[in-house]
């Protein structure tokens, strides 16, 4: 099928003309491209036609650029050598950067392509008639997968978004603004049309406006989008690392320790010669920012210790190793920002709920001053493709004056700028058509609180029937194998083996094998029939030469699996983690819904499970359980399970066995007989529904009867 969106179409054929060009790095012949993959993280991807696609989007993006700040004639066609030269030229001119050439150049160049004067020019107008939507980054998301893309966080925020934080930034037509990490350039575009509408020329104004990108790719994304608005923009612009900026792009990420000697690190911290502050000496008004969420287990643990030491020792916070590079981008921003100046940040609403975010919650109560947080509704994804609750911190400098309240708001519809705008100006208590503001005191601010819940609350679980879960029933993880491939097996694989029975536990592997609320016997002999793994390899002990068992660990170590990280740290690496089966299973991490599951089969479960173990006055009393189980899956439950855990959009919810410990329920102990009968009864009826109405109608009749008892 062919697209008819041309700046696709250009991409595509050229990619399939630069596929040849790149030779998969199995072998060590192709350094520059094993650097880039792994940049990239396109490991596990269809690297060749990726590569290609980036490949012909660097090329097409250059043109673009040649084209749109350029001024000297060309050949017509355009050969890659020209195009290059050109590009670098006017990259030079425009932001004051020359950025080196990439692998992605190198394929060009060896590639018989060239680019036509008109097709250049059609696609030029294509993308102006369409650049409030930024075709250019919505292509680019296209092409790459998801998961290759979470590396260097790459996900571009929707330009009304973007326009309303700009909005509340920036004050005056003089301002300084910083966009960290710019991406696709939304929030470039949305500062230079800012100031614009403060009084300042084009020219003027973008002079005012500076970013930093780590990707080359995107650094020439976020300048074409720019251009395309803005003929005459002059951002200042930098390619690098906005905490490491003396480094190369390509070096950053996955690199070992000695990469990283103490003096490489470029913050402006005590002691430390700054670079980025040295490119922008007076510090900004404003700073907007969408920052990578990069996970920890993405940077290199030297990266980590250097921050977290020199927060230390400036700030008297220990970050935790756990922390996103979010952490790092909202301190290193916070330093750059004057002491009078504002600052917006989005981010997903789980660095506010996770254990690491005290510390940056800390920094924030110290040394900044908080003026708004404005959570985005679960079932309002902010991040298209992407299943997440998004969040907006509102920050001003130290020298602001203080105030006594927070403004909370969250947002269940997108209300538009100018009324969310308007609404957080005003910052009275308000329950509106597209969410609420709701004031919060600095005493509920607690570092420990998760902030983007606190006003749902609302006393609501202060009453004195309402316990922490912990108080009735004890909550540890699922088992975790280290390799769920060899140690949990099919009937078949157990036959093959020939593997006694007196090894082997039942168990469930996945969220997805229980999609109910009851897991019995007939579930488990289900999973049988349809060929599923569901016997666990429960060793507890050295295995018996000349046994099945110890043919089938010798199969396993002829795959290195005993070198695994998690099974290495134990005194045999095959021996099973023990546990006994759990009457209450909790699905703390599905991406549809979170469910409390009675354990009617005694099977075991893996770690994508939590078990609950009630006290034996519930575990043995049938109706007593079934009565806990009603009460964990009412819809009260459901939204307390926020209020102790990390919420990732849409029903995904994640927690630690010690976060769902504070989950407030009612303890059924302390019910009349009549009251655990009926809720036994609603969890067997819950058990039973067919449709998601049915479903619902039950849940609304277990409410009633908690908001009765409470």
């Amino acid at each position: 099928m062919i697209s008819a969106n041309p700046f696709e179409r250009m991409v595509r054929e050229f990619a399939d003309r630069l596929a040849t060009a790149v030779s998969p790095p199995t072998e060590c012949d192709n350094d520059k491209l094993a650097q880039w993959v792994a940049f990239h993280g396109l490991e596990g991807t269809n690297i060749t036609t990726i590569v290609a696609h980036q490949a012909a989007l660097n090329l097409i993006l250059k043109g673009l650029i040649g084209h749109l700040a350029g001024s000297e004639p060309r050949p017509n066609p355009a050969p890659v050598s020209h195009i290059l030269v050109e590009a670098d030229g006017c990259i030079q001119r425009v932001c004051g950067e020359r950025l080196p050439y990439s692998y992605l150049d190198d394929l060009a160049l060896n590639a018989d392509i060239v680019i036509d004067h008109q097709v250049i020019e059609q696609v030029i107008s294509f993308l102006k008639m369409n650049a409030r939507q930024d075709i250019i980054g919505a292509l680019y998301s296209k092409l790459v997968p998801q998961g290759a893309r979470r590396t260097l966080g790459q996900f571009w925020t929707p330009a009304a978004i973007a326009e309303f934080m700009t909005l509340w930034a920036i004050e005056k037509p003089e301002d300084l603004v910083l966009d960290p990490a710019f991406g696709s350039g939304v929030f470039l575009q949305a500062a230079i049309e800012r100031l614009i509408t403060l009084g300042q020329s084009e020219v003027a104004a973008s002079r005012q406006v500076a970013g930093v990108e780590l990707s080359p790719l995107a650094f020439l994304m976020g300048l074409v989008n720019v251009l395309l608005r803005h003929p005459q923009a002059r951002p200042l612009l930098r390619l690098g690392d906005f905490l490491v900026p003396q480094r190369e792009p390509s070096e950053i990420l996955r690199e070992p320790p000695s990469a990283y000697p103490a003096e490489a690190l470029q913050p402006a911290l005590p002691g430390l010669e700054p670079t980025v502050p040295a490119i922008f000496p007076n510090g900004f008004d404003a700073i907007v920012c969408n920052p990578p969420y990069t996970r920890h287990h993405r940077l290199p643990e030297t990266y980590k210790a250097l921050w977290g030491a020199q927060m230390e020792r400036q700030f008297g916070l220990r970050l935790s190793r756990f922390s996103s590079l979010f952490a790092y981008f909202f301190v290193q921003a916070s330093r750059m920002l004057k002491p009078t100046g504002r600052m917006a940040f989005i981010t997903p609403a789980v660095v506010f709920e996770a254990s690491y975010s005290r510390q940056v919650k800390e920094f924030i109560l110290r040394h900044l001053q908080l003026r708004a947080i404005i959570t985005f509704h679960e079932s309002l994804s902010v991040f298209e493709g992407v299943d997440t609750a998004a969040c907006i911190t509102l920050v001003e400098g130290p020298a602001r004056p203080p105030v006594r309240e927070v403004i909370h708001a969250e947002v269940r519809k997108w209300p538009g700028i100018e009324e969310l705008s308007e609404a957080i100006k005003q910052g009275q208590a308000a329950t509106y058509p597209w969410g609420t503001i709701s004031p919060i005191t600095f005493q509920e601010l607690q570092p420990r609180r998760k902030w983007s819940v606190i006003p749902r609350e609302n006393d609501r679980f202060a009453h004195e029937s309402f316990v922490p879960l912990a108080q009735i029933a004890r909550v540890v993880r699922g088992i975790a194998t280290g390799a769920n491939n060899f140690f949990v097996l099919s009937d078949a694989e157990v036959e093959e083996w020939g593997l006694n029975p007196r090894y082997l536990r039942p168990v469930l592997t996945k969220n997805r094998e229980a999609s109910g609320y009851v897991f019995d016997k007939d579930d488990f002999e289900r999973l049988g029939r349809e060929g599923k793994k569901r016997w666990l390899l429960y060793l507890t002990g050295p295995v018996q030469p000349g046994t099945p068992e110890e043919r089938y660990v010798r199969h396993g170590e002829s795959m290195r699996l005993h070198t695994r990280s998690l099974v290495r740290t134990r005194s045999l690496w095959y021996e099973m983690e023990q546990r006994e089966p759990a009457p209450i299973y909790f699905t703390y991490l599905s991406r549809k819904k979170s469910r409390f599951i009675y354990n009617r089969a005694g099977v075991l479960a893996l770690n994508v499970f939590l078990y609950i173990y009630p006290e034996p006055a519930i575990a043995q009393n049938e109706t007593v359980l079934k009565a806990l189980l009603a009460l964990l899956n009412s819809t009260v439950s459901k939204e307390a399970l926020r209020h102790v855990g990390r919420s990732y959009g849409g029903d995904t919810i994640k927690l630690e066995p010690r976060e769902l410990e504070q989950l407030p329920v009612i303890n059924p102990l302390k019910l009349d007989e009549a009251k655990c009968e009926r809720l036994a009864i609603l969890f067997d009826t819950l058990c039973a529904v067919d449709s998601h109405e049915e479903e619902e109608a039950i849940r609304q009749a277990i409410d009633k009867m908690v908001k009765g008892v409470s």
